[in-house]
């Protein structure tokens, strides 16, 4: 007796270590036909959650049209104004998914907007760098530009140098002819008009 006690143990305790756990799901086919009281031939099979349009309503009985514009009697007892949870659970669950999706590409989006952002932002503070150096090239040249037109004034009064020089050549030569016309005047008056 202990021996089979233990022997049935043993045989058990297989089977509580691959028990699991399931759950019923409240999915419900539902038949259409073509006349009340399930009489006549069956028309189709609707699935819970499935929208349809009461036509007439018989005690026990309705009479419905399909989203295939099937039309066919069934079980009042089966029908509900308000959606079933399953169907709204359905909605919810497609419903975050494409939220998270939307998330996900949002998210995306604004990752792409700070690179974008830091990469504008490196880019203005090279530009302003740029600007600056400019601005101070450009101090630079101004300053040069008043210290030029300030020693142009200075000089404006004076004789430029290419005509300076034009003036010193020409009265170089005019210096030289002038003196050889003399040297030749008083030679000539020494020996009585001749020249020598």
């Amino acid at each position: 007796m202990k021996y089979l006690l233990i022997l049935s143990l043993l045989v058990l305790l297989p089977s509580l270590s691959t028990a699991e756990t399931v759950y019923v799901t409240d999915m419900l086919k539902l038949s259409v036909h073509e006349k009340p009281q399930s009489k006549g031939n069956k028309i189709t099979t609707l699935s819970s959650g499935d929208p349809i349009t009461v036509l007439e309503t018989v005690p026990g009985y309705s009479k419905i049209r399909t989203r295939g514009n099937e039309i066919g009697w069934t079980k009042s007892a089966y029908l509900v104004k308000d959606k079933p949870p399953r169907l709204i659970v359905d909605q919810l669950t497609q419903q975050l998914q494409n939220l998270q999706q939307r998330s996900a590409s949002a998210l995306e989006e604004v990752n792409k907007a700070r690179g974008s952002a830091t990469e504008y932002q490196e880019l203005l503070q090279a530009n302003q760098q740029s600007l600056e150096q400019t601005q101070q090239q450009l101090e630079t040249a101004v300053n040069k530009n008043n210290d030029y037109e300030s020693s142009m004034e200075q000089y404006q009064s004076s004789i430029p140098l290419k005509l300076f020089l034009i003036a010193c050549v020409v009265l170089f030569i005019i210096g030289v002819a002038l003196g050889w016309f003399i040297l030749d005047y008083r030679q000539r008056m020494r020996h009585g008009g001749y020249r020598l």
